[in-house]
């Protein structure tokens, strides 16, 4: 029987309230596809959030997807909050229990470039852990496009297929001929043992965040590295790839991949939370967990400084 309630952070919170969540960022992950598909190859407005030109583009669209997905969102949940990659960086908002963690087109330079690898990702966080979530992309379907949606509990879903990672084999060594992704710059922050060298998998990087998640949780990719990457990136994704039967590690401040138990230990209701999700910064290991766990014990990070170095230089 499915469960009535599902137990998050010490409160028990009904599946009607969760099922509702899911639903209300299912319309907007919709709705918000519409908006980009509709504005996408045309006329854009673009301009660059950082001080190199040409560098962390952002475009009209992008703006006017957080602005529908907020729209939404104050509409059907109203006491939550978003916090979107579009936010302007010195908001100083409060945060509540429940806050939308949005990225609202990542892959934002695909876009521009007329590239179908980006996506529209949401997700719900409840005291800081992920309990409901969707990523929406281009896709050469019928109708031009999948949604992968999640609750916590419920398993992930597109349409009435319920999904799963890719098997392993037994030794969780990368299958050859099969999807896997990590960063280009990789050997250079990490020592990679020889057996990973010889049995990477197939390696591609499309430059989205959240399309690699949903690759990965659709079963299309066997594991990804992802990152450096801030919180919108992953928010939904992770819940997406556990839902799955996936793992997800992160880097830790040791250098070494250790599970991911969430974004912070005490969640305060206050600014000083919205700003620590803000900032946040991280690189994610995910995939099949034999596979991940296998990836995990053949990458050694260098030098700490040569992380924090990559950490300032590269982001999705």
């Amino acid at each position: 029987m499915p469960k009535s309630s599902v137990s998050i952070k010490s409160r028990s919170i009904a599946d009607s309230e969760l099922e509702h969540i899911e639903q209300c960022i299912v319309r907007a992950a919709l709705e918000a596809g519409d908006l980009a598909t509709n504005r996408f190859g045309g006329i854009l407005e673009v301009s660059s959030k950082g001080t190199r030109a040409g560098k962390d583009l952002v475009t009209d669209v992008d703006r006017a997807s957080q602005n529908l997905i907020a729209r939404i969102m104050a509409e059907t949940c109203p006491g939550h909050v978003l916090l979107g990659e579009e936010d302007p960086p010195d908001e100083k908002q409060e945060a509540s229990e429940w806050l939308w963690v949005v990225d609202p087109i990542d892959g934002t330079t695909n876009y521009i470039n007329s590239s179908t690898i980006y996506a529209i990702s949401i997700a719900a966080l409840y005291r800081g852990e992920t309990v409901a979530a969707a990523i929406w992309i281009p896709w050469p379907n019928d109708n031009g496009f999948e949604l992968m949606h999640a609750r916590k509990g419920h398993g992930t879903w597109i349409d009435n297929s319920k999904l799963q990672v890719r098997p392993s084999n037994e030794s969780g060594v990368p299958i050859t001929g099969v999807l896997a992704s990590f960063p280009r710059w990789m050997p250079k922050a990490f020592n990679i043992k020889k057996p990973l060298i010889e049995n990477p998998g197939e390696i591609r990087d499309g430059g989205s965040a959240c399309y690699e998640q949903f690759m990965v949780a659709k079963g299309s990719m066997q594991y990804a590295v992802t990152g450096f990457a801030r919180s919108w990136d992953f928010a939904a994704g992770i819940l997406l790839i556990n839902e799955a039967g996936g793992k997800v590690m992160r880097l830790d401040s040791h250098g070494q991949f250790s599970d991911f138990n969430g974004w912070m230990k005490n969640y305060e209701t206050d600014s000083h939370t919205y700003t620590q999700l803000r900032k946040w910064k991280g690189l994610i290991l995910s995939g099949t967990p034999r596979t991940v766990d296998f990836v995990a014990a053949n990458l050694n990070s260098k030098q700490s400084h040569v992380l924090e170095k990559i950490k300032t230089l590269f982001r999705y």
